[in-house]
Parts: structure tokens; C-alpha cells; sequence
């Protein structure tokens, strides 16, 4: 699998660099993207308010077959409503606990067309 990484365009993301991965082993990722998928590319909006509704963090990516994103120090550690919206269509919302340890990961799964939404990284 492959990690990527955004570089500010909407819908664009590109292999990650060696300077983020440095930081990841640092300490845990906030947000951890990843795909299934075999064949298909996904569209996939992620949205990170605070239970208030202020949106504090918000992206998208392209996820192409097999690939995987990130994202480390976007919010500060705290209970979020996080969001995430497959290709315009399917959504789901849970309420998640981020901050800087495997546990406090948001996870994001796609897989034939579905979406999981799931709190800690399994290391």
C-alpha cells in the first residue's frame, strides 16, 4: 500500500514524503485514509467539526486503487464530529475522540463501494 499525502488542490494528492513519514513515527496521525479497492478510484470528502458544528478541518482526495492518506497536526487533540462523504453519495458521522496516540486516529476505509468510519489505528 501506498501513502499519500495533499499538496492543496482539491481532489490531488501525491506519494508522501520522507519528512512526513519521519513525523508520523513521531507520534500518531489524526486522520488515516485508506483504500481497498482493486480496481476503482473513489472521491471521498472528509469534514472534522467540533461538537459546536465549527468546522476545524476539511479535504478531499482522490484515492486511487490501493492507496492510503494522512494527516498530522490538523486539529488539536479533542472530541470532533467527523464526517466523511463517498463519491457525493454515501455519507457517514460519528463522534471521535482525536489526539496524538494510535487510539485517537480517525480512521477512513473504503472497500467495493463501502465506508467505514472507525476511531484507532491498529499499529
Amino acid at each position: 500500500m501506498v501513502l499519500e499525502r495533499a499538496i492543496g488542490k482539491p481532489l490531488d494528492r501525491t506519494d508522501v514524503n520522507r519528512e512526513s513519514a519521519a513525523r508520523t513515527a513521531a507520534h500518531a496521525e489524526e486522520l488515516h485514509v485508506r483504500s481497498y479497492a482493486h480496481e476503482w478510484s473513489y472521491d471521498l470528502e472528509i469534514e472534522i467539526a467540533t461538537p459546536d458544528g465549527d468546522v476545524v478541518f476539511e479535504t478531499q482526495y482522490h484515492l486511487r486503487p490501493g492507496r492510503a492518506a494522512s494527516e498530522i497536526g490538523v486539529v488539536d487533540p479533542g472530541e470532533y464530529d467527523v464526517r466523511a462523504v463517498l463519491d457525493g453519495e454515501r455519507e457517514t458521522v460519528r463522534r471521535c475522540r482525536i489526539d496524538r496516540t494510535a487510539g485517537g486516529t480517525v480512521v477512513v476505509e473504503i472497500g467495493n463501494g463501502i465506508l467505514s468510519l472507525t476511531e484507532g489505528l491498529r499499529v
